[in-house]
Parts: C-alpha cells; sequence; structure tokens
C-alpha cells in the first residue's frame, strides 16, 4: 500500500522557504552539502524535482538530452543550475510555498521518493549554514531507511556491525555496537554527504 507523505514534504518545505526567505543575497551562492551546487542550485532542484509533475520534468531534460550525450546525472546537474538561475530568490521561495500548499492539500506527488528529496536536499542546505529545522521522527526515520537500501556496498556493511540510533528521534536502525548522533547527521552520513560544519 502506498503512503502518503505530504504533510511532512510540506512541512520539511515551508520551513525551509522561511530559511531561504532570510537568507542574505551572499547566502544564496554558498556552498551546500551537494558537490558543486549552491543554496540557489538545491532550491531550484527540489522546485523542479519535488514541484513538477513527471511529465515536466521529462520536458526540461529531453531539449538537453537532444544536445548532448550526457549522464543523468549530469543532466539533472544541468536542470537544477538551470531552475536556480532562471528564478529569483523571491521566486524560489514563492514556489516552495506553493509546492508545500499543494501537497498540503494533498494535490501532486506525496510519495516516499519526493519526501526524500524533500529531506536531503533540506538538509543539504541548512546544514552548512547553521539553521535549524524540525522534521517529524517517523519522516527521517523512512528516510533513513530509503538511504540505507540505496548506500553502497560498504556503507551497507559498516551498518551492519553498528546500530545507528539517532536520539533526538527515538529511533535507530543497523545491528552492532551502538553510535548515537542526532536524525540529521544519520540521513546525511546514509546519503553519502560530508558536513562542512560541526552539528549543534
Amino acid at each position: 500500500m502506498r503512503r502518503d507523505f505530504g504533510e511532512q514534504i510540506a512541512h520539511t518545505l515551508a520551513q525551509l522557504s522561511g530559511i531561504l526567505e532570510g537568507l542574505e543575497p551572499d547566502e544564496w551562492g554558498a556552498q551546500t552539502l551537494c558537490e558543486r551546487w549552491t543554496v540557489r542550485d538545491v532550491a531550484g532542484h527540489i522546485v523542479w524535482r519535488v514541484g513538477d509533475s513527471y511529465l515536466d520534468m521529462i520536458r526540461a531534460v529531453l531539449p538537453m538530452l537532444a544536445l548532448s550525450r550526457s549522464s543523468l546525472d549530469a543532466l539533472v546537474d544541468a536542470v537544477s543550475r538551470q531552475e536556480g538561475e532562471a528564478s529569483s530568490p523571491d521566486d524560489l521561495v514563492a514556489r516552495l510555498r506553493r509546492i508545500a500548499a499543494l501537497r498540503l492539500a494533498g494535490v501532486g506527488r506525496t510519495g516516499l521518493g519526493d519526501l526524500v528529496e524533500a529531506v536531503v536536499h533540506a538538509y543539504d542546505i541548512v546544514q552548512p549554514l547553521g539553521k535549524p529545522i524540525e522534521v517529524a521522527p517517523d519522516a527521517t526515520r523512512r528516510v533513513a531507511l530509503r538511504g540505507l537500501l540505496l548506500a553502497p556496498a560498504k556503507r551497507r556493511a559498516a551498518v551492519a556491525r553498528h546500530t545507528l540510533h539517532a536520539v533526538d528521534a527515538g529511533w535507530a536502525i543497523g545491528r552492532g555496537s551502538v553510535i548515537e548522533g542526532s536524525a540529521q547527521g544519520i540521513v546525511l552520513y546514509l546519503y553519502g554527504r560530508r558536513p562542512l560544519r560541526p552539528e549543534g
């Protein structure tokens, strides 16, 4: 049975839009945890990946696909940068708020894949900036489990030897000796991120 994560997606994006609205102009160009992506690039990625329909997503990629033989990652990179550069910071904030309102109303995609995109990329933005964001414990647990499922073998093997305990969210995954951390820190680890500043 497909789970609806519209409320969690909406809550995450609404908080993120509030954080972005308060940024100074130079902070939009700050490095995020996504290699080579600025805050503006990641915001562009979210509005494209979470906000657009699948058909619109394909339409955005097709012209670039026709002009090159780029990899899927390269195409995603190009579209995300294009979305960020084509919209002003105010427009990106407004689009995020609109996506949040639609998801809260049950309109648009509300599956686990979109929750992952919203949560992980929100963390990509806020962690280097030192801005707090709250994500429901159940949402972080599901995002973490998806990250473990998709992680490379080396990272899965590490979790097989340890239990990762999210002390602030009350969940744990893995087996073996316990390593404590925040839900955000565990999610970032499972998705291969290297934090740019210490937590807290």
